[in-house]
């Protein structure tokens, strides 16, 4: 019984900190959030396959880096696994700004709240409880939500931006 009431107050503990995390970075970070949103809007399917792509390339380069530290001693294992460490921290704050940007995406999609930090807090614990749902909720939402998370914050920051041509054509 003392295990269960362990695993409840984890599971609800974990997820009103990451619905209060969410809201901290949508409220610190406005900018790069409304860009990685904008492109979840635009195309989502792009955002998932970009995420999809870019978790599979760079963890297996993490984990090239960890595996090259282990054959290897001294200095240049410090170096391999800060690199490989650095990639990863990479990938987990992509990923998060992405989540946010998700997590504002159903706040506004739920219909406007009184505030936009309530409308937020509501993306986020919709997709907090998404997550939760057994099997489908593990095993196929969250992948799927992180991996269209990592796209858009990819889409967002590593995108060149494009001029209108309508915009150009008025200029001359």
């Amino acid at each position: 019984m003392n295990q269960f009431f362990n695993l409840l107050v984890l599971i609800v503990g974990g997820g009103i900190s990451l619905i209060a995390l969410f809201t901290v970075l949508k409220l610190l970070l406005p900018a790069p959030v409304d860009r990685a949103r904008l492109n979840l809007e635009i195309n989502i399917g792009r955002s998932l396959l970009l995420g999809v792509v870019n978790f599979l390339f760079f963890g297996a380069l993490s984990m090239v880096f960890f595996w090259l530290a282990q054959l290897v001693g001294g200095v240049i294992a410090a170096i391999f696994i800060f690199l490989g460490g650095l990639i990863g921290v990479a990938l987990i704050l992509l990923t998060l700004l992405g989540l946010v940007a998700l997590a504002d995406l159903l706040g506004h999609r739920m219909g406007s709240g009184s505030t936009p930090l309530t409308t937020h807090l509501r993306g986020g614990l919709l997709l907090v409880l998404a997550g939760l749902a057994p099997f489908i909720g593990w095993f196929v939402f969250t992948p799927l939500a992180l991996w269209t998370g990592l796209g858009a914050t990819i889409q967002a920051f590593f995108r060149r931006k494009v001029s209108d041509p309508a915009s150009a054509q008025a200029a001359d």
